[in-house]
């Protein structure tokens, strides 16, 4: 068996308008891989975690075992998210941002990184 390749880009039919349409803009196939979807899913579930919290002050057990369970909870969150960021990777994280509405890359974001002139 040989490695898998990379699917090549895809060609949009638009043009881009700052290269004056001499070249196509091109969009990276989506991901289809296992490990994709399985850390996405993780990235989603450490999310979950978060409303365990306000329940552990009320669980039966002395005051340092709760805060040794908020920790454990804590660590618990950023593992998963972790791990599913690291199984996502980099494409994944570029399709994943492709894919949220409001995050796009043409629209300028002015001011971001300037400082302000000084007078």
């Amino acid at each position: 068996m040989g490695a898998r390749r990379p699917r090549p880009p895809v060609p949009l039919p638009e043009s881009d308008s700052l290269t004056g349409g001499v070249e196509p803009l091109m969009m990276l196939p989506s991901p289809g891989r296992a490990s994709f979807w399985l850390g996405a899913i993780l990235i989603l579930l450490s999310f979950g975690i978060y409303p365990a919290y306000p329940l552990v002050p009320f669980l039966p057990i002395s005051l340092w075992q709760k805060g040794g369970v908020g920790v454990a909870l804590a660590a618990l969150s950023w593992a998963m998210f972790l791990a599913g960021s690291a199984l996502v990777g980099k494409k994944g994280l570029a399709y994943l941002k492709r894919c949220v509405p409001w995050q796009r890359e043409g629209r300028p974001r002015h001011g971001l990184g300037r400082s302000a002139p000084r007078r």
